[in-house]
Formats: structure tokens, C-alpha cells, sequence
């Protein structure tokens, strides 16, 4: 009974904080990333050989990606218990399979504290990125705000401010923005965006000269395969709205007089695709004046692109319908309405993107 009582015990300790949730996930999800991680510096396959062959060289090339991946020091010693193991099972040595199980343990165990450690500074990259988004939206004449910003990871490539414009003290800035890809790359892209941001609305009023100012920087400091989406609007003292895009999703506009939906989508390419004429000529600028309870949804792709567990997408569809049935209600009901939507949506599927979006309402 005492001996049952501690396998009971220890059963517990380690399934005690384990759900179907957990197991899904790293089945559907952890799995298929480790895999991509180790992948990813695979040479491509060699057509010239039989299936079964190319699979051996798969294998052996999955496996020499991992090794790779592991300090030289600690290569060593996973090699070395391999073959330990292997001695110790062929001629049962029993203490030889002992020290290959404490080696590859300690190799666990460092390995761990390196993941560990990264990622407490990762939260404190989390923590610094968080403090540069607005807690809240600005308090308007015009209009009710309401934001939401969940990174799909620990940190985030998307990107929104509120930045008072220093030419005309009754105005505003409305910025969203999307960096390609995801994870601690981008978030540090995002961080340089806000600041020079900053700088150039200080320096320049025209959005169009901000635009092409900001375009000059990146496309010389951005990585190869990296580019920034971004919605620019100004919302002057009157109500109106001035609105450029730069490679970036289209505003989405309910028009309550007509009760009609429109999309605003100005023509931009993407910052950092392009360092010369071509991107200025192609940034345009239109002014919206949004009457009484019209509704404007900005939002990064990461919205429409949310994915449930067999790979359907949220769309825009459903943002239109639940704005339309709820076009009565405050804005912060409307986006409560859309997180929940979102994460009924999703169900257990994790999130694929970085989700951004801002709602406003004329009062």
C-alpha cells in the first residue's frame, strides 16, 4: 500500500499540471516548430535516390542539424553517451548506461537553464515593449477609441501609438503597423519605428514626407526579407480624417447613414521593398469626414488570418457582421465582442500571428 502511495505520488508530481490542452498543443503546434527550427538548415532532397534512401539521408541530416545546434562542448558529450549507451547495452554494463543516462540528463539540465535564462530576457524585452504601447487611447471630441494588442508569442511585431502632432496642437496622429514575421527580430524593428516615428512627425507635416523619410531609413538598416506595413492617419480638430497607407490592410468603414460597409485602401507599398522614386509616387493620400456613428476598424493581418485548428480563417466577414449587429454599442463593447469572437474562433489553435486593432466611433 506505502509503495503504491509513491508511485501515486509521483504520478502526481509530474501530471499534476497536465491537461488535453497541453498534450494538443505540443502535438499540433511545439512539434511541428521544433521540426521547422532543425529543418530549416536541411539541404534539399536528393531526387537521384530511392524514397527509403532519401528518407536515411533525411534522417541523418535532421540529426547532424541538431547536433549543430549544440555548443561543441556539449556535442562532445551527447556523441560520447551515445556511444556509451550503445557499449553498456551490447555488452550489459549496467553502470555504463547509468553514466550515459546521467550525461544526457546534465545535458537536459544545461540546456534548460540556457532556454530559462533567455527567456527571462525575453519578458524583460516583453515588459520594455508593453511600456511603449499606449495604455489608453486619447480622450477625443470627435470620437470614442478603443485598442487591443496580443502578441501571438512573447513579444510582438505589431505595432500602434497615438502621437500628438506638434504643427496643429487640435490634432493627431493614428498609427498601426505590421512588421514582417514574428518573434524578437521583429519586435526590435518595431521599437526603431516608433522612435524615429517620433522624430520625423516632430520634423516633417506633411504624411507623405513621413512615409518617404521613414521608407529612406529602413530600406538601407532593414534585414533581407523584412519589410514594415503601416496606416498613417490624421485626425485633425474638426473630426476629419487624413489617411495613407503603406503596404498596409485596408481601413475597414461602416457608414451607419447608409448602413454600408466600405474599405479604404490608398495606394503605398510596404516600407523597405523599395528605397527610391518608386515608393514616393506611389504613396496617396485621401480625407475621410466620418459623420455621426460611423465605425472605422484599423487592424493588422493577423485579424483576418486568425486560424482554427484545421486551418480556416477568421476574415473580415466576420468583423463586418459583428460591428454591423452591434453598431449601436460603445466601442469597447464592439471590441470586447471582437477578442471573444476571435478566441471562440481559434478554439485550442494557437495563435499564428500578432493580433492589433483599433476601433473608433463618431460621437
Amino acid at each position: 500500500m506505502e509503495k503504491k502511495s509513491k508511485i501515486k505520488k509521483l504520478f502526481d508530481l509530474y501530471t499534476s499540471d497536465l491537461s488535453f490542452e497541453e498534450i494538443e498543443k505540443l502535438i499540433k503546434h511545439d512539434s511541428p516548430e521544433v521540426f521547422q527550427f532543425f529543418a530549416k538548415d536541411i539541404s534539399k532532397k536528393d531526387l537521384k535516390h530511392n524514397k527509403f534512401i532519401r528518407f536515411l539521408l533525411f534522417i541523418r541530416n535532421l540529426f547532424n542539424a541538431f547536433l549543430l545546434k549544440l555548443t561543441p562542448a556539449r556535442r562532445v558529450i551527447y556523441l560520447a553517451a551515445i556511444i556509451i549507451i550503445t557499449i553498456g547495452i551490447f555488452f550489459s554494463i549496467t553502470s555504463y548506461i547509468i553514466l550515459s543516462f546521467l550525461m544526457l540528463n546534465l545535458l537536459i539540465a544545461f540546456e534548460l537553464a540556457d532556454k530559462l535564462t533567455t527567456t527571462d530576457e525575453i519578458s524583460l524585452a516583453k515588459s520594455i515593449q508593453e511600456n511603449l504601447i499606449p495604455e489608453n487611447p486619447p480622450i477625443n471630441d470627435y470620437y470614442e477609441i478603443a485598442t487591443y494588442y496580443k502578441s501571438a508569442r512573447i513579444i510582438s511585431g505589431d505595432y500602434f501609438d497615438f502621437i500628438k502632432c506638434p504643427h496643429h496642437k487640435d490634432s493627431f496622429y493614428l498609427i498601426i503597423g505590421d512588421i514582417s514575421g514574428k518573434g524578437l527580430a521583429s519586435a526590435l524593428y518595431m521599437v526603431r519605428v516608433q522612435a524615429i516615428l517620433q522624430s520625423l512627425i516632430n520634423a516633417y507635416s506633411e504624411m507623405k514626407d513621413i512615409l518617404c523619410n521613414l521608407n529612406k531609413y529602413f530600406s538601407q538598416n532593414l534585414s533581407q526579407g523584412y519589410f514594415l506595413t503601416l496606416l498613417l492617419a490624421k485626425i485633425d480638430g474638426l473630426g476629419n480624417i487624413s489617411l495613407s497607407r503603406a503596404g498596409h490592410t485596408p481601413l475597414v468603414f461602416y457608414k451607419s447613414s447608409e448602413m454600408q460597409f466600405k474599405e479604404y485602401n490608398p495606394k503605398g507599398l510596404g516600407i523597405g521593398l523599395n528605397k527610391g522614386p518608386v515608393f514616393e509616387s506611389s504613396i496617396e493620400e485621401i480625407i475621410l469626414s466620418p459623420e455621426k456613428d460611423d465605425i472605422l476598424f484599423f487592424y493588422t493581418d493577423g485579424v483576418t488570418e486568425a486560424m482554427d485548428s484545421v486551418k480556416n480563417e477568421y476574415g473580415i466577414k466576420r468583423i463586418k457582421d459583428l460591428i454591423y449587429e452591434n453598431k449601436n454599442k460603445s466601442v469597447s463593447e464592439i471590441s470586447l465582442l471582437v477578442q471573444q469572437s476571435i478566441t471562440k474562433f481559434r478554439g485550442t489553435a494557437p495563435l499564428n500571428d500578432d493580433i492589433t486593432f483599433i476601433l473608433i466611433k463618431k460621437k
